[in-house]
């Protein structure tokens, strides 16, 4: 797990950029790379064939990196992104928080926040699966069932009737926003399968609301899902 705990810390921030110039003479093209400090462009150098080459590489090798559409700063808890331009595959993690649960009115449930686990959050082909994880970051290869209504057990989401608009711009935390309030705030309806804790889901779910302790993670069961397997190491 080491390359997934270096993951964890990682920030990308632009330092540079490249110019492309192109002759109005004839076909000739004219590279320049500029350092960015502080938000602003330094001085031009220009690109040797041999820089351009090492540059090429370094992308080709980090192209698990890169998503097309997907662009600006990439937020420090996204595990992964794949290079598939039609499916984009996406992992990321949230450490235990508060949230809001919603609850069909049939359900005589109240609305109400709670401590949840650790959350990993995986989209594929326009489908969001939902993991938990012990811990404060998903430092173990362990996953287990999201401990929720509306799940599937190989944890696909049954996504409801969430009003949430698709994404003006295409940035990765606008992405993450847009698939986390497609769970949230949806309406908890039903149990898909079998339960997915160990106890009473809706017991459970009640004392927390009740009284604010922490996510109690002993009642979470293991999935035959690994982070590795997950994030394609």
């Amino acid at each position: 797990m080491n390359n997934l705990t270096k993951k964890l810390g990682e920030v990308y921030d632009p330092f540079g950029a490249i110019i492309a110039y192109k002759s109005n003479v004839d076909t000739s093209y004219y590279l320049e790379f500029r350092k960015i400090k502080n938000g602003e462009f330094q001085s031009a150098k220009p690109l040797t064939q041999n820089e351009i080459g090492n540059l090429l590489e370094n992308v080709r090798r980090s192209s698990k990196q890169i998503v097309r559409g997907l662009h600006g700063k990439i937020p420090s808890n996204l595990l992964y992104c794949s290079t598939d331009v039609v499916n984009v595959k996406l992992v990321w993690y949230r450490p235990p928080e508060k949230r809001r649960l919603f609850f069909k009115q049939s359900l005589n449930m109240p609305n109400g926040e709670i401590y949840v686990p650790g959350m990993i959050y995986y989209v594929y082909d326009q489908s969001l699966f939902v993991y938990a994880y012990k811990g404060k970051k998903p430092e173990s290869n362990t996953l287990y069932r999201a401990p929720f209504m509306n799940v599937y057990e190989d944890c696909r989401i049954c996504l409801g009737d969430a009003k949430v608009h698709k994404p003006d711009e295409m940035t990765f935390e606008k992405v993450i926003d847009y698939w986390e309030k497609m769970f949230w705030l949806s309406e908890f309806s039903h149990l898909i399968g079998t339960n997915p804790v160990k106890g009473n889901l809706t017991t459970i779910t009640k004392e927390l609301m009740a009284t604010g302790k922490p996510f109690p993670t002993n009642v979470l069961k293991k999935t035959q899902m690994t982070l590795k397997k997950l994030i394609g190491e």
